[in-house]
């Protein structure tokens, strides 16, 4: 599986439990909704912009040269 697949499916996750969380404590004020948004955008913004795919390894970049 390739590493954007599983950041999608961990974002949906997410953002499922976050929603799930927000219809069981029945948020209704204007404060209560911004806080909810924040749970659930930032926390995706950081795993998207920090989570990346990890620098190829020496034995990669040979393996990939005898190809």
């Amino acid at each position: 599986m390739q590493l954007h697949t599983i950041k999608i499916i961990a974002a949906g996750g997410w953002l499922a439990v976050v929603c799930s969380a927000a219809l069981a404590g029945a948020v209704r004020s204007p404060e209560g909704w911004a806080l909810l948004a924040g749970a659930a955008l930032l926390p995706l913004l950081g795993v998207f912009w920090l989570w990346n795919t990890p620098r190829e390894s020496m034995s990669e970049s040979i393996q990939k040269a005898l190809r």
